[in-house]
């Protein structure tokens, strides 16, 4: 026997079982500040009673709000999307929207696909997180959607975008208050792990680093170039150590995922993290917690709810001018055993 499907509501049999007009349930459906409480409360007890789903990319199709809010991202590679994406939807489910999230191919990919729901209305607005510097290059005449940049602000040329909101940390903070940590136990001579130099935080700890070194002439730094992963922190300390006859006072990384890495380089050759060298790392992921490894805590699922939070409220005004916001979090220290200072004795 064949079993008949229950058809969809449509918002107009929503609206009279409501006892309201169609253009207020879309004005509910969408969270419109408009709807008076009374009436948000009928609509949602019908759309909850009926098991209503809407059709996000009809409604973008027919020109008018999806719910959807893209987030594109270049790569997933670290424990830092994944929370950042949870902050997000914690905003997001609250405010009755959903994320659409699609992983780019590149900065040229990444580009088409930010265009592409620009110009196709799949989604009300476009959250691009960690975007490399490639992707400001290319020309736009005009931001056709709301947007915000996550972990990363645009360069002084790329015009169209200085006027997008955007969520960072302030890595010379955090990096400095790190690097007096490592002095202060008796640390000299330090190496950073640096991250890719085309995304923002790649770039802003490898400046805060050499400003630090620079400040300081009694201490000797190095820069040796690494990635995201735990592989790319394995290689470039494996690298760095087969051809140097010193140790390090310090491995300084550019985040948790290569601060693994390094810790495994170490292991190969018996050397331990807080006593013959001091690793850290930066982020502060489940795993760094478990494996002692000191870290800057980066407020991933924060600076996600803020995301959503500025870009809602965009989509809310999107006829109103607003001045860009940029959103500085702060990075918190988190000294565990990896940097404790048991070699102070032989300084």
């Amino acid at each position: 026997m064949m079993v008949r499907r229950r058809k969809n509501l449509t918002l107009r049999e929503i609206a009279e079982l409501a006892g309201t007009s169609k253009s207020t349930v879309s004005r509910v459906l969408t969270n419109h500040s408009s709807v008076s409480p009374e009436t948000r409360a009928r609509v949602q007890k019908v759309i909850e009673e009926r098991g209503y789903q809407p059709n996000f990319f009809a409604r973008g199709l027919a020109g008018g709000p999806t719910g959807l809010v893209a987030v594109l991202v270049p790569e997933i590679n670290s424990g830092f999307y994944a929370e950042v994406l949870r902050g997000m939807d914690d905003v997001a489910s609250k405010n009755m929207a959903h994320l659409l999230t699609s992983i780019a191919h590149g900065a040229d990919d990444l580009f088409d696909l930010w265009r592409s729901f620009c110009r196709e209305g799949r989604a009300d607005g476009v959250v691009v997180v960690a975007p490399p510097r490639a992707f400001f290059r290319k020309g736009i005449r005009k931001l056709e959607l709301p947007a915000v940049l996550c972990a990363a602000r645009p360069p002084e040329g790329a015009q169209r975008w200085q006027a997008v909101d955007s969520v960072t940390v302030d890595n010379e903070k955090g990096f400095t208050a790190l690097l007096h940590h490592l002095v202060q136990i008796g640390c000299r001579s330090f190496i950073h792990v640096a991250g890719p130099q085309d995304v923002f935080d790649g770039q802003e700890r490898r400046n805060a680093f050499e400003k630090f070194m620079e400040a300081h002439v009694n201490l000797s730094g190095q820069v040796i170039e690494a990635g995201f992963n735990p592989e790319d922190g394995l290689h470039a300390a494996e690298s760095y150590l087969e051809r140097s006859d010193v140790v390090p006072d310090a491995f300084v990384c550019f985040n948790d995922s290569t601060a693994y890495g390094v810790l495994e380089s170490l292991r190969r050759r018996k050397l331990e993290a807080g006593r013959d060298v001091m690793v850290t790392g930066c982020d502060d992921e489940p795993a760094a917690q478990s494996l002692g490894l000191t870290s800057l805590r980066m407020p991933m699922r924060e600076m996600g709810r803020e995301c959503s939070r500025l870009l809602l409220e965009r989509i809310r005004v999107r006829n109103r001018e607003i001045p860009p916001r940029n959103i500085v979090f702060g990075l918190e220290l988190q000294i565990r055993s990896s940097s404790l200072g048991h070699r102070r004795n032989r300084w």
